[in-house]
């Protein structure tokens, strides 16, 4: 929820619909938990600290959402319009940039880069989302095999571009492979509520099995 309440960077008509309809339920709670069980000099860590609402990182330049208002700079969203002033706007890119910068300065040729996120329940019926791209950061399927296997060997139903698709790839002058990676938020969080599970119905708890795919890509990459 960074920056929803600066004046400078929000900018949004904020009431409890807003917060409990969007923010609430779209904010990626507590990956950083589930993705840093395991922690190796090679995995480079690069988060972005503000809402979504406040600057969408992962939108492309010139992205096709910005159509409906809902690109890097989100102006509209189900009926909330948002005020961007034009100093407002060039400082918000500005955030954009810099985060675009400092993932490309954390690449290198032949990495992995490892997209991480968390869905609402209602956007997929699946536990776990693994996406990629169609272009030359596209995902091993050796690899995408051996990712869909964990998670099922575990108990966990994987979707594969679905619900999501595509995974964040920063052009750089070397080549590299990117995946995204979601956990529906029923997995970890209990309903209703941003209260992690205590308890796991799996044969493994998705924070242990991120750990192992995490391990195993130190071996490979």
């Amino acid at each position: 929820m960074e920056g929803l309440y600066d004046d400078q960077l929000s900018g949004w008509s904020i009431d409890d619909r807003f917060i409990n309809h969007a923010v609430l339920r779209l904010t990626d709670w507590h990956t950083d938990y589930l993705f840093h069980g395991f922690r190796h000099p090679k995995i480079r860590t690069v988060r972005f600290p503000y809402s979504r609402f406040i600057v969408d990182a992962e939108r492309l330049w010139n992205d096709p959402m910005e159509c409906i208002g809902q690109g890097i700079i989100y102006q509209h969203f189900e009926g909330y319009q948002r005020k961007v002033s034009p100093n407002n706007k060039a400082r918000l890119l500005r955030l954009w940039k810099n985060h675009q910068q400092k993932l490309k300065s954390n690449l290198c040729k032949d990495a992995l880069l490892l997209d991480c996120h968390s869905f609402p329940e209602d956007q997929g019926d699946v536990d776990i989302c693994i996406g990629f791209n169609e272009d030359w950061s596209k995902l091993d399927k050796q690899l995408l095999d051996f990712a869909v296997n964990l998670f099922v060997d575990c108990g966990y139903t994987v979707g594969i571009n679905y619900p999501y698709s595509n995974s964040e790839a920063p052009e750089c002058s070397f080549s590299y492979q990117s995946m995204m990676l979601e956990v529906n938020k029923r997995v970890y969080l209990e309903r209703q509520s941003l209260y992690l599970k205590t308890q796991c119905d799996k044969k493994k708890d998705v924070r242990e099995v991120i750990t192992i795919l995490l391990k195993s890509l130190t071996e490979l990459f």
